[in-house]
Parts: structure tokens; C-alpha cells; sequence
């Protein structure tokens, strides 16, 4: 019996979708609805760079970024990989993806913040803001956060990665603000236990009502993944040290340096005061 790519990729997606370390398994079925739709009838080994080409000129006809086709044929390589591991295939074809493009930026100004604040309605967006400014912690950690896990005592939030993300969590003490929205979400919560929830149930996603808090506030190019990078820029342009904001977004100093030296308030200061002065 030979299979074509729609069946390979159908049992990647249902081996993934029961992954309980997948936190979105909705984003990798929407990837592969566009790899089925232009290679699903192909047998795997019809897939070669020429139908790879094809596929991403067609991609970018659509007005789609280069981002999100290399994403899209991510999921097609590891569906690949997946059909030759589990022998429904001899070899892996060569799957070459566009350029990821220039590394996004973009943060949000301490006014451009307090508009989408104040444009958030539903009080599971505000707790997730609120979370997500003041900890820079992930989205996933904020969604999966419980009540045990915050100490109004010792004003401490103490994250864990838990079974869908092996990341490193650090306990962030509580600022007023954070500590005023968790206290008002603290009365209303639900026996769930969730801190983000909604009817009494943890919230799985908050690109919804964050997109249309973002369209309130005349907030156009605001990514929800901006709210770490926005913490992180704020801690440095305050004085924080690298040693610190590293520590509260679970990275290495190295790699905190690399990503946000520039946010710093005294980033090359040092040296653009030396080429002054030796000019003078």
C-alpha cells in the first residue's frame, strides 16, 4: 500500500495532537490545511525542491510572509521525518524554507500599554496583561498559572513549566498594579483553580480578545508575543541588570544580552562617550 502525503500528515497531526507537551496542536492542523490543500495528493517521494519552489512562489502570490510558509514546511519536514521513522517511507525528501526574515523588534510604549489596558474588557485579558508585563513571563506559563502557585503573603508568582513546556520559570515578586488585578481576580475565581479563566474555565488562548483589544486601542502591529520583549525593555531602560531580567525570563545572560542589549539605558553609552571625548 502506498499513502500520500494527506495521510502522512493526518498521522502526524493525531500523533502530535495527543502530545500533552504540544501547547497549541490548533496551529500545527492550520500549517498542515495548507500543505494538504497543494501537496496532499502526492506521494512523499514526489516532493522534491522544485515542488517545494512551487509551493512557496504560490504561498507568496497569496500575500503570505516568509515566516509563516518556512512554519508551514517545518510541519511538512517533520511529518516527513515522521513517516520514514515509523518506516512508511525509505528516505526524507529535501525540504529547503524560505528565510525567517529580519528578528521582530517590536515593543510597546509605556502609553501604547496603558491604551490596550484599558481597551481590555473581559477581566482574564487584564490578568494575562497584568501577568505578562509585570513577570515577562510566556503565555503559556500565565495560562496554565494556578492559585497555589501565588503567594499574596509573600507576594510572590511562582510559575512551573509543567508537562507542555520544558522552559525555565523563575518566581517574580509581585509589583502594585499586578497585585491589585490578581487580588480583584482572586475574589471571582472558580474551584478550577485557574488564574486566567473564563466561566469557571482555564482560558486555552487569548488571541482573540487580545486582537480586539489591540484594534480598541488603534494598536495595528501589537503581537501578543511583544508583552515579553515589552517587560524585558522596560526592566533595562528602568536599570535593571542583564543578571536580573535574565533571571525573570528563564534565560541565560548571553542570550538576554544578545536580544536586549539595545533596550538597555546605558547600552554603548560608554563607548560613544569615549569617541566624544577622545575627539574633543
Amino acid at each position: 500500500v502506498r499513502f500520500v502525503t494527506r495521510d502522512l500528515t493526518a498521522a502526524y497531526f493525531k500523533d502530535r495532537e495527543d502530545d500533552p507537551k504540544v501547547a497549541y496542536p490548533k496551529a500545527i492542523r492550520n500549517a498542515l490545511n495548507h500543505i494538504d490543500g497543494f501537496f496532499g495528493d502526492l506521494l512523499p517521494d514526489m516532493i522534491s525542491p522544485a515542488t517545494v519552489t512551487l509551493y512557496t512562489r504560490q504561498r507568496r502570490r497569496a500575500g503570505v510572509m516568509d515566516a509563516t510558509i518556512s512554519k508551514e514546511l517545518r510541519f511538512l519536514r517533520q511529518a516527513l521525518k515522521f513517516g520514514v521513522r515509523h518506516k512508511w517511507m525509505d528516505r526524507e525528501p529535501e525540504i529547503s524554507v524560505p528565510g525567517e526574515g529580519q528578528p521582530r523588534d517590536r515593543y510597546l510604549s509605556r502609553e501604547e500599554f496603558a491604551r490596550l489596558y484599558f481597551s481590555a474588557s473581559p477581566l482574564h485579558l487584564r490578568v494575562f496583561l497584568a501577568l505578562a508585563i509585570s513577570t515577562a513571563a510566556r503565555g503559556k506559563h500565565i495560562l496554565s498559572l494556578k492559585w497555589d502557585r501565588v503567594d499574596f503573603e509573600t507576594g510572590m508568582v511562582r510559575y512551573q513549566p509543567g508537562a507542555s513546556s520544558n522552559k525555565k520559570t523563575a518566581p517574580v515578586p509581585m509589583n502594585g498594579p499586578l497585585r491589585s488585578i490578581l487580588s480583584e481576580a482572586r475574589k471571582a475565581a472558580s474551584p478550577a483553580g485557574f488564574v486566567v479563566e473564563w466561566e469557571g474555565k482555564p482560558v486555552k488562548s487569548v488571541r482573540k480578545a487580545y486582537e480586539r483589544a489591540c484594534r480598541l486601542a488603534g494598536l495595528d502591529d501589537a503581537h501578543r508575543h511583544d508583552l515579553r520583549r515589552t517587560a524585558a525593555s522596560w526592566a533595562l531602560q528602568g536599570g535593571a541588570s542583564f543578571d536580573e531580567v535574565a533571571t525573570m525570563l528563564g534565560d541565560s545572560v548571553e542570550i538576554t544580552r544578545k536580544h536586549y542589549a539595545m533596550f538597555a539605558s546605558d547600552y554603548l553609552r560608554g563607548a560613544v562617550e569615549n569617541i566624544a571625548g577622545r575627539r574633543a
